[in-house]
């Protein structure tokens, strides 16, 4: 299930430098880069890419704007065992993993009868997994507090940070990147509950 989503984020090329604005807590419109589904699509497995998931996120993170990331949204919406768990899904990233600070985003509404702890466990190991494939494998594992949200945190051999947490209403944000900025750390403390 992950290694599609994870490929399609890794070969991702939207590439983004910084911007020139300051970040704003409350700033949570994701923007939508060239799509061909603004308002949302639904793969042939069922699987709906809706965008509208991403304004629960803040729209830039340390002045990097974060971008829905179409590429990795075709790949999900094609992947048949993410949409036995998931009934919509969107993906966005910052940058691309040859910068300097760089990080891959999903955000997903779980189906009802996948909303238990252990399909949320599951998913959190998978999701490790999958982010470390490229990066000698899961090093570490830990729990953190983090601007009051319980957040999983995996770290990779090789260095990137893998970070998940349950938003309210059955949604489950996973994100994994690599940089001194630590953004995906900083994406979560701009989250207001």
């Amino acid at each position: 299930m992950l290694a599609a989503l994870l490929a399609s984020m890794t070969l991702a090329t939207a590439a983004c430098g910084p911007a020139s604005s300051t970040p704003t807590p409350f700033d949570t419109e994701v923007p939508i880069g060239p799509t061909p589904w603004p308002s949302g699509t639904t793969g042939q497995y069922g699987l709906h890419i809706d965008p509208s998931l991403l304004a629960r996120l803040p729209g830039t993170v340390d002045a990097y704007p974060l971008v829905e990331d179409p590429l990795s949204e075709g790949t999900d919406m094609a992947d048949p065992d993410l949409a036995k768990t998931f009934d919509r899904f969107a993906a966005a990233s910052i940058g691309v993993i040859s910068d300097d600070n760089w990080l891959n985003v999903a955000i997903g509404h779980l189906k009802p009868d996948q909303q238990g702890p252990d399909v949320y466990q599951a998913w959190v190991g998978q999701y490790a997994t999958g982010a470390c494939s490229q990066a000698t494998g899961v090093s570490a594992t830990t729990q953190s507090t983090i601007n009051d949200w319980l957040v999983d945190v995996a770290t990779c051999g090789g260095g990137p940070v893998v970070y998940t947490l349950r938003l309210p209403d059955g949604v489950i944000l996973s994100m994994f990147g690599m940089g001194s900025r630590d953004l995906g750390r900083k994406l979560i403390e701009a989250i207001y509950q």
